[in-house]
């Protein structure tokens, strides 16, 4: 019986259109993960056709299948050891010869590969003419145009991967033929690796090990005459190069493109065409030596400012619905320990959250636009000059670009730096790009301290960050990591207009994470935090308390009678005096009794320290809490200010802005910076002790803490001189 499902792997070079590729084939169903053992991002989805369940699996972008890149490694070792029933490999229509040498290699690592022609119709206007039935003929594989962004061939290519699964898998007709004296090499180690069992293409592995591959040579190393392959292979490797006084690589390399050379002299057709080139016409603008920086800040600028005008009025609403929620939740369960922990502690610190979601999304919405059009190559190009003048590798850009989403997948993209000391350089700066978790305690504290101004300081916080990551990145040039960065070139995509379901797929991938974490870490500990604010309760301040209310009502009782009946008007004053007489007596019973729970004793303990900054206690908890995840700075908040406020009605906005918490519009510029730079989250200090070392996670640690502290403190006093 033929099984109803078919697994297809996404390969592609980067900026090829792979993702806009998926996004269409899959639609909206799709989950996100991390390939196992390391923390880089698979992204799966599956669409149904013609009776079949077809999982398409979004592999990494990759030049090649070299073992150079993690990846390239993560690519290749998926079509081996997964074994897909096909790859579709997508291949940009506009830049052929440079998208097929990953085509070759596909073909000698034995992959069952369907091509996608993507973006025929930019190929077009470039006066291409592709032949492809003559491209199928050649590279002996289905061969279908399509356009992404237009949903054009995308049905064509579902109908080809079922029809070819039911034909037959795919024969491979066709080698790649490197000439006599290297095709005798290839066929000498054929015959040693195929003298017993392995379950890898015998040429691929010979054609690796010719290279110098480690991964290859440790694939074979299961067979017992493993020693004699590599010996054999490094005399075949110094033989070869001495022959073409060249190093091997580049002359395998030169064959492979003499290859395509060949094919696309058959298959492709070039008409001289006159038109207008908007991408050399927008780059002359945005690139341009004095106008590119302004242009970028003011496109920042735009990004925040509409961040915050758009994400107001729904942001009102969902607060509106917490609120509804919390008093809902409050009038159905008894007063009492559960009522405090559901109102107070769930629902206070996981709404106070996710009232953000708004501004997130209308952040990750603009970011997606800029990706996608192909602005955010030209802003890393721009920093590009800058980054080398401060000894950081022309690759660093793109961790530290990735540093804005989250700074984990940024560190872990570092191994795509060759040179350790260029790593070690990156990843100790990626910290000082500010994540998307940090966002929601910049939008708390501008919006609240900064209401008419709040773009322009979020803006010049994430500067800072920018400003400080290339001030520590010329301090350890010059000091702990001397040298010199290696030159780079950087690819600039051609300018395109995404569909708006491109970017919306795009911004919830983004959106969605953050939304997990509000069922996941961020309820958890909000409960713990609740705990923590709660016990162990000190009775002694409790009856000191409920003995000073009961006295203010007996006194309260024992005036109004006589006040009552002699002047009425005095009388209302006299009752409003005791209501707010009695709310104080709450409040300060409230402040005075988390002083001594758990959370009371951490905030007191950090309060010294924390103090010449202009925190108070419960903003030193938070930057506690907020070591497991900088998302939970703001639920951390909304626990303790629930627990020591009993406004419940109130928005955490408005219980910040009480002046009897001391908060000043100074001291919420330096806690956002504070934000900003202090400790990354546990799992950024995890990436970077597994990637450059432990010693370097705790210097890392250090390193940040006093810069935090530095740098807070100054922008405190000076704020208060100004502010």
């Amino acid at each position: 019986m033929t099984k109803k499902s078919i697994t297809v792997g996404l390969i592609g070079n980067p900026n090829c259109g792979k993702t806009t590729l998926f996004n269409a084939l899959t639609g909206a169903r799709q989950k996100v993960a991390n390939w196992a053992g390391v923390t880089v991002e698979r992204r799966e989805g599956f669409f149904h056709h013609k009776g079949y369940t077809i999982k398409v699996v979004d592999l990494p972008g990759a030049y090649s299948l070299t073992s150079f890149s993690m990846a390239e490694l993560i690519t290749r070792q998926f079509i081996l050891n997964d074994k897909p029933d096909f790859i579709i490999n997508v291949v940009d229509a506009g830049n052929l010869e440079r998208n097929l040498y990953l085509t070759t290699q596909l073909i000698e690592i034995e992959a069952p590969v369907i091509i996608a022609l993507n973006m025929i119709d930019e190929a077009y206007d470039k006066g291409l003419t592709i032949n492809t039935e003559k491209l199928r003929e050649l590279f002996s594989m289905p061969v279908v145009p399509t356009v992404g962004t237009k949903n054009i061939g995308i049905q064509q290519l579902k109908d080809t991967i079922v029809d070819s699964y039911e034909k037959h898998p795919l024969q491979r007709k066709i080698v790649i033929p490197y000439g006599n004296d290297i095709e005798q090499a290839i066929q000498t180690l054929q015959n040693l690796i195929q003298n017993h069992t392995i379950d890898y293409p015998s040429r691929w592995l010979a054609i690796n090990l010719i290279e110098g591959d480690s991964d290859a040579e440790k694939k074979i190393q299961s067979l017992p005459n493993a020693d004699a392959i590599i010996k054999t292979s490094y005399s075949i490797r110094n033989k070869l190069s001495q022959t073409f006084n060249e190093d091997i690589e580049t002359v395998l390399s030169d064959m492979h493109y003499g290859f395509i050379s060949g094919a696309l002299k058959e298959a492709v057709r070039k008409k001289p065409v006159k038109r207008y080139d908007i991408t050399q016409k927008i780059d002359s603008i945005v690139l341009n030596r004095y106008i590119g920086f302004p242009l970028l800040f003011i496109m920042l600028f735009i990004l925040f400012h509409l961040t915050f005008i758009l994400g107001k009025y729904p942001q009102q609403l969902i607060e509106l619905g917490v609120q509804w929620i919390s008093n809902l939740f409050a009038n159905i369960i008894p007063s009492g320990q559960l009522q405090n922990l559901i109102v107070q502690g769930i629902i206070g610190g996981v709404g106070s959250v996710i009232v953000f979601l708004p501004n997130i999304l209308i952040l990750f919405l603009g970011i997606s636009f800029m990706e996608d059009t192909g602005y955010m190559a030209r802003s890393a190009f721009l920093m590009d000059k800058i980054m080398h003048s401060l000894g950081l590798h022309g690759k660093s850009f793109i961790p530290l670009v990735m540093g804005f989403g989250c700074n984990v997948p940024a560190i872990m993209a570092t191994r795509s730096l060759e040179n350790k000391r260029d790593r070690i350089l990156t990843v100790l700066i990626n910290p000082f790009m500010s994540c998307s978790a940090r966002l929601p305690v910049y939008i708390l504290f501008a919006g609240t301290f900064f209401p008419n101004h709040a773009g322009i300081i979020i803006l010049f916080i994430y500067a800072l960050g920018i400003f400080l990551a290339f001030i520590s990145a010329k301090l350890f040039n010059n000091t702990l990591l001397k040298g010199k960065s290696m030159p780079f070139v950087m690819e600039l995509p051609p300018y395109r207009m995404p569909t708006v379901k491109t970017i919306l797929i795009h911004m919830w991938d983004r959106a969605s994470s953050y939304l997990r974490k509000m069922g996941g870490i961020i309820l958890a500990f909000s409960i713990v935090i609740w705990v923590l604010s709660e016990y162990p309760k000190p009775h002694h301040i409790e009856q000191k308390y409920d003995t000073l209310i009961e006295q203010t009502k007996l006194e309260f009782n024992r005036a109004i009678v006589t006040v009552q009946k002699e002047n009425p008007e005095k009388a209302k004053i006299l009752y409003d005096n005791y209501n707010m007489a009695l709310d104080d007596l709450e409040i300060q019973k409230r402040q005075e009794m988390i002083k001594y729970t758990f959370i009371g004793k951490i905030g007191t303990f950090i309060y010294p320290v924390l103090q010449p900054l202009g925190f108070n206690w419960q903003m030193g908890v938070s930057l506690t809490t907020g070591f497991v995840a900088k998302e939970v700075v703001v639920s951390t908040m909304g626990v303790l200010y629930h627990a020591a406020d009993d406004e419940s009605n109130q928005n955490l906005s408005k219980k910040l802005i009480n002046p009897r918490y001391g908060i000043t519009p100074a001291s919420a510029l330096a806690f956002m910076i504070f934000v900003l730079i202090y400790i990354p989250c546990l799992a950024t200090v995890t990436a970077i002790a597994r990637e450059i070392g432990t010693r370097w996670a705790l210097f890392s640690i250090v390193y940040q803490l006093f810069v935090a502290w530095i740098v807070s403190f100054g922008c405190y006093h000076i704020a208060r001189l100004i502010l």
